[in-house]
């Protein structure tokens, strides 16, 4: 096997799914034979909700929670779709170098830094962006969605660039089971499958019945259950344990996000797309990036020329899918105009979800022509994730170590090992590889990439050493609170420290 296409250690799936793991001789030999993946019986995917709540001004009304779904599928499909993700992958860099594009789609793609290899992430694309606004002085920065870009995308359209990047035709046997299985595929809410199996349920707490595990998640079995009661609880075998959970995507479009060929697919997709666009802003003496849905051109000019850029995008778009939209209420324009002593900014179209009166916003930072930050709401992202972190952290620390009141809790609580995990590194432990960054770590980065413009980032999680520790200190104490609360039992009501 290809060094390019081999599997590792690392690239091991752990999660529990349908299927026993494998090893990686067998990942091996499984994709690497042709007739296997065609025959292969996919699994269908898990389907769970990602959330969050969006951040919002203190002036503004607390906008309403946002959803995406993700869907991941069993290990050995997995692996069989990250193969051929790789096998088309190199097909598509080909395609980007030969029509001259190669820095236009910069999601899910390795770009190379020039000169000091490695490659991109948000941090060089954001300051790529800040640096042909730079350049132009006196433009405008346009911000584009696609809505629903990953269920919105047509079968039919996937199957003729995926046939297209092979050179062929028909999609031979194998390219067409994956292909059949990552359009057509079959999916089950993963809660309903932990429920159905025994491993999700109604569990007591403080007193209150409340759903949850009813085994530890990390004491799950990698394999849920055998072939026998996938088939018998699962798919509706056997009448006693329900109706079968298994839905499937009976539409002309739409891609589970999640599973690893997906963000390929994504890429691929909008080539002709992506080419015309990178026409038309080079044809305006400007530049045009996309980062999956997120389309950002810079052109020179002002209203008039951003208003061009809007139609133009949103008619070439309908091109590409009866069912793909310019989402017009996500779309977000900025003009950029030089003066004696700088270059300054002012919104022609804000976002209403997420307005920023202070500057334009992209992949994470905000440029209002004088300095980068970072946006404020990765800030009050994180100082939410601290938050939760915090109320875990602690309730565990309580549960640990019943017989500790209140201040000997806060005080054996171990909050530089708590801080670790978000604060500050010794610089030695500076990674290139962005998985092993801390919030803090990516802050430095992020003000050492923009140099002098972003001297503020580092400033702007100051208090973060105050802000742990009150909330580790509260929710202690809650949970102390908590603790000491009556809780009954069938007809008998105690105290849960008390032992009586």
């Amino acid at each position: 096997m290809d060094d390019e296409f081999d599997f590792t250690a690392k690239d091991l799936k752990h999660y529990p799914h349908f299927d026993a793991p494998i090893t990686l001789r067998e990942i091996r030999n499984l994709v690497t034979d042709r007739e296997r993946v065609a025959s292969n019986s996919f699994y269908p995917f898990f389907l769970y909700e990602e959330s969050w709540q969006p951040f919002r001004s203190i002036d503004a009304a607390k906008p309403d929670k946002k959803t995406r779904p993700i869907r991941y599928g069993a290990r050995r499909d997995a692996y069989i779709f990250a193969f051929y993700r790789r096998k088309l992958s190199r097909l598509y860099e080909a395609r980007l170098h030969e029509l001259g594009i190669e820095d236009c789609p910069i999601a899910y793609r390795q770009v190379l830094k020039p000169g000091r290899g490695g490659g991109k992430c948000n941090i060089d694309f954001a300051k790529d962006a800040f640096d042909e606004i730079d350049r132009l002085g006196d433009c405008v920065a346009v911000a584009l969605d696609i809505k629903g870009y990953f269920e919105n995308l047509d079968h039919g359209r996937i199957k003729r660039i995926w046939c297209d990047l092979l050179g062929v035709q028909k999609l031979p046997p194998d390219h067409y089971a994956v292909f059949k299985n990552i359009t057509n595929y079959r999916f089950v809410d993963q809660r309903e499958v932990y429920a159905r199996l025994g491993y999700f349920g109604l569990r007591e707490r403080n007193g209150h019945w409340v759903p949850g595990f009813l085994v530890p998640f990390r004491d799950m079995p990698k394999q849920l259950c055998s072939n026998a009661e996938f088939r018998a609880k699962i798919c509706g075998g056997d009448p006693k344990h329900g109706p079968s959970l298994v839905q499937k995507n009976a539409l002309p479009h739409g891609i589970p996000q999640g599973a690893p060929i997906s963000d390929l697919i994504a890429n691929f997709y909008l080539l002709e797309f992506d080419k015309v666009m990178a026409d038309y802003a080079q044809s305006q003496g400007g530049r045009y990036m996309r980062y999956s849905d997120d389309i950002l051109l810079i052109l020179p000019g002002g209203s008039a020329e951003a208003r061009a850029a809007i139609d133009f995008t949103t008619t070439e778009m309908r091109k590409h899918g009866p069912e793909l939209r310019i989402k017009d209420a996500k779309t977000c324009v900025a003009q950029f105009f030089r003066a004696p002593d700088g270059l300054y900014f002012r919104h022609l179209k804000q976002r209403p979800d997420e307005p920023s009166k202070n500057g334009f916003e992209y992949l994470g930072f905000r440029y209002d022509g004088q300095r980068v930050y970072v946006r404020d709401s990765t800030i009050s992202r994180f100082f939410s994730k601290v938050a939760g972190a915090a109320k875990r952290d602690a309730r565990r620390h309580v549960e640990d170590n019943p017989a500790m009141d209140v201040k000997a809790l806060i005080d054996s609580f171990d909050f530089p090992l708590f801080s670790q995990r978000f604060s500050k590194v010794k610089k030695a432990n500076l990674s290139s590889d962005y998985r092993s960054w801390t919030f803090y770590s990516y802050l430095k980065r992020s003000a050492g990439a923009f140099g002098p413009k972003g001297d503020r980032i580092l400033k702007q999680a100051r208090g973060f050493d105050d802000f742990m520790k009150a909330r580790v200190s509260s929710a202690i104490v809650r949970s102390v609170e908590k603790r000491q609360q009556p809780k009954k039992v069938g007809n008998r009501t105690f105290l849960e420290h008390s032992g009586k």
